[in-house]
């Protein structure tokens, strides 16, 4: 089952006719690639990078950040609507990364069930959102 919703989650996310990279945001302060390689500097499947770290500042995956919090309306985890907005490199909105489906996210119902499978633990969350 979290398999599964991991899959329909990335599978919606690379299906979707975006220009080039998809990219989050919040409140202007880039957070990382959604879908590069985990090779890539800026991709939030690179554990050893900024934005696929569990102690960066500027981390998803972060739980004590601004972003990774769940207490944070800035956090894709919080349950606000304000979370992480998803564009390409054209600047095309694709919604938000969050688990509140009421923020226009197609597959917010998916990550939330993932989110809450693994009782928040991001670090977990993290190995299975990033799985090859």
């Amino acid at each position: 089952m979290r398999l599964t919703a991991l899959l329909s989650i990335v599978t919606v996310l690379l299906s979707t006719p975006a220009s080039g990279r998809l990219l989050i945001y919040s409140d202007d302060v880039f957070l990382g690639c959604l879908d590069c390689v985990s090779t890539a500097p800026d991709s939030v499947c690179n554990f050893e990078g900024h934005y696929g770290s569990l102690k960066d500042s500027k981390s998803i995956w972060n739980q004590s950040g601004d972003y990774g919090n769940p207490e944070s309306p800035k956090s894709p985890w919080s349950g606000s609507t304000q979370g992480p907005i998803i564009m390409d490199e054209n600047s095309t909105v694709f919604g938000w990364f969050q688990i509140n489906p009421e923020g226009g996210y197609t597959q917010s119902a998916k990550l939330a069930d993932l989110f809450h499978s693994m009782g928040g633990d991001l670090k977990k969350i993290r190995q299975l959102f990033c799985q090859d």
